[in-house]
């Protein structure tokens, strides 16, 4: 993991940028970024590979529209999943 956080942490991130499971704002702080991500990633299967598409439609269902490719990289970034050298396949890496 690359930030610690608490229980409580997570639950004033998710209040202030969240509402009804949408992210409503992303916030500017890389920390923040991570908590929401790491919530996010609760929608996927450990050992199940997901297409780009896969990944791009939950993102959508989660994220603003022009936020979608930011928060796919930040899932390579901050070691939530792993990609196939080509691009392809997405793996959680957790």
């Amino acid at each position: 993991m690359r930030y610690h956080y608490t229980e409580q942490g997570k639950e004033s991130v998710v209040t202030n940028f969240m509402k009804n499971n949408k992210v409503t704002k992303v916030p500017a702080k890389e920390k923040k970024k991570y908590i929401l991500l790491a919530e996010f990633i609760t929608r996927f299967e450990q050992g199940k590979i997901y297409t780009e598409k896969e990944i791009n439609a939950e993102l959508l269902k989660v994220y603003p529209t022009g936020e979608y490719v930011e928060q796919r990289r930040y899932l390579i970034t901050f070691n939530f999943f792993k990609r196939s050298s080509d691009g392809n396949q997405y793996w959680l890496n957790i």
